[in-house]
């Protein structure tokens, strides 16, 4: 019986850190030099089935510039990057990323709010709660700018 209770405890183990580190290996990749990038671009015919979503671009990545206490499986970086129907710039925002399981919890730098990154197949699903940025920007979270769905991408989706 004891035999039975410590494999079980063993197979729980190893399958919990087989499972926290999804989100962070999706972001990864494959390439030990440039991360993955995920994107949405939103055309017309989405924005008018969707009148209150103000996000046409949503891009996410992992950030490496941080230190290494929040640049490995258990606590990363992302940067953020959104447009909407109103403003011709390019919002950004990056976060600190905690593993909780199969998801990532996430923070906006400067009090931006926070969000979560779950996978979904090939893609990854980012929810907000609330994502504002200082000065002009709006809280995505007050219209319909919730959930994204964002799809793998070429590495220059992410960039600029």
């Amino acid at each position: 019986m004891r035999f039975f209770l410590i494999a079980g405890l063993i197979l729980a183990i190893v399958a919990s850190a087989a499972q926290a580190e999804p989100v962070f290996q999706r972001l990864t990749g494959s390439n030990q030099h440039r991360d993955q990038c995920f994107a949405r671009f939103y055309d017309a015919q989405h924005l008018q089935r969707h009148p209150r979503q103000r996000v046409i671009r949503f891009r996410l990545r992992r950030d490496r510039n941080g230190p290494d206490d929040v640049n490995n499986p258990a606590r990363f970086t992302v940067a953020m990057g959104f447009r909407t129907t109103d403003r011709r710039e390019l919002f950004e925002v990056h976060g600190i990323c905690t593993t909780r399981g199969a998801i990532a919890e996430c923070g906006g730098e400067g009090d931006a709010g926070s969000f979560r990154i779950a996978l979904a197949g090939q893609n990854l699903q980012v929810e907000i709660e609330r994502l504002e940025l200082e000065g002009s920007g709006p809280d995505l979270a007050a219209s319909d700018d919730r959930v994204f769905l964002l799809r793998p991408a070429p590495p220059k989706e992410c960039e600029g």
